[in-house]
């Protein structure tokens, strides 16, 4: 019991309600799941006995994650993402993008992307320009715990060192979570305007 409260009912005391929060671990000794969980009990005397005529049991909603949370999460993938390019490994940026519902409209390419092969295929040349991403502007929308939209501006500088040439961006990434990763859903990238 991690929380918890108790009230009388009945002339005599002999009924209460005792409720709050518990948290029970299932599964084998070695491999412990906790489910934190809510409980109502209502215990009433029978004879010299107390007995439960009332037990209602349900699993805690998941605590909404805050935008503070939210935006750093995405800043973080962001990071991961910015990181991965620097690898200069086509795979590895490939395998930020989700593999089963993908669409990636990609700065430098005509093509509506939407599968890990062609993802990796678009990785193999862009990696080769050296780019390098700095978020100049951002707004990050939370829909619950496991997607948001990360959107706003970027400038890449491509090239060789003593000759990078600033690009300015705008992006749309949509981040979903998939068991304990986190994969791009959608990624939208254009050449700001002038």
């Amino acid at each position: 019991i991690t929380d918890e409260s108790v009230q009388a009912y009945g002339p005599a005391g002999d009924a209460y309600l005792h409720s709050g929060m518990y948290t029970f671990e299932l599964g084998d000794a070695d491999n412990r799941t906790p489910v934190q969980a809510r409980f109502s009990y209502v215990w009433q005397k029978q004879g010299n006995e107390w007995k439960i005529s009332h037990h209602h049991s349900s699993v805690r909603p998941p605590t909404p994650v805050s935008q503070e949370e939210m935006t750093k999460t995405a800043q973080e993938n962001f990071k991961k993402w910015n990181d991965s390019l620097q690898t200069k490994d086509p795979k590895k940026v490939a395998a930020l993008y989700s593999d089963s519902a993908l669409s990636f409209l990609p700065t430098v390419s005509p093509k509506h992307i939407t599968d890990t092969k062609d993802t990796e295929q678009y990785f193999v040349n862009f990696v080769l320009k050296n780019p390098f991403g700095t978020i100049t502007d951002e707004s990050v929308q939370a829909y619950g715990s496991d997607a948001y939209l990360h959107s706003g501006q970027y400038t890449f500088e491509l090239g060789d060192a003593g000759a990078r040439t600033p690009v300015e961006a705008r992006f749309s990434y949509m981040w979903t979570k998939s068991g304990d990763e986190w994969k791009i859903a959608h990624h939208h990238s254009s050449v700001r305007p002038e």
